[in-house]
């Protein structure tokens, strides 16, 4: 697939610069990749890290409703980052690809689910070369680990999400005790498919209608 459809957020004033001037958006890592050859050197190993805070425990045991929004929201791209790196090293990162969906009707069925404005979608085309790196997942999995956030399950729950979301999978299964044994329970958190894309996307020619 070379066209991809971004809902390109114009309140950013990085957003409208980049696509008035350049026509284009690159994501960060290859961005730094093209620029930094110590980073290159990571980037094709697949051993780059883009979490920019470790997981550590704090000392007072009680903790705020903000305390415990704000760490609930990095937690759960901390976890997808951590299983990247550990299973799916090339995979593009959540930290530093840009999103994009494959068709317009992927993105109105986005926008009616979630009320993203369907008037902010661009189309680019899809600029390859040798760093470029593509991955498609189920972006409803990722909502889950959302709400889930708050009152996490167990280990075995998040390893298996999020290995099923770094391998494109719709749905995802996991191991629960009962007694001494354990059942197999399978989790379908619905389907909508979103593409990590560590690259250049250009925008389309007619595409250029960018808010002042």
């Amino acid at each position: 697939m070379e066209t991809f459809f971004v809902f390109v957020n114009f309140v950013r004033g990085i957003a409208r610069h980049n696509l008035r001037f350049t026509k284009q958006f690159t994501s960060a890592a290859w961005s730094a990749a093209v620029s930094d050859a110590d980073f290159l050197h990571k980037y094709v190993a697949g051993t780059a890290s883009y979490a920019p805070f470790v997981a550590a425990m704090p000392d007072c045991h009680f903790i705020s409703p903000f305390s415990l929004t704000a760490m609930s929201t990095y937690r759960v791209e901390y976890d997808a980052e951590r299983t990247r790196l550990v299973k799916h090293p090339l995979a593009p990162s959540r930290l530093s690809a840009m999103y994009a969906f494959g068709d317009l009707a992927t993105c109105e069925q986005v926008s009616k689910k979630y009320g993203w404005d369907l008037s902010q979608v661009r189309q680019f085309r899809l600029d390859r070369d040798l760093l470029t790196r593509v991955q498609k997942c189920n972006m409803e999995i990722v909502s889950l680990a959302r709400r889930e956030a708050e009152f996490p399950p167990s280990q075995e729950f998040l390893d298996a999400l999020w290995d099923a979301y770094w391998s494109g999978k719709a749905t995802f299964q996991f191991d629960v005790r009962e007694g001494e044994t354990f059942k197999q329970q399978v989790v379908d958190p619905g389907e909508i498919w979103e593409y990590l894309i560590e690259g250049r996307l250009v925008l389309q020619d007619g595409e250029a209608n960018i808010p002042v």
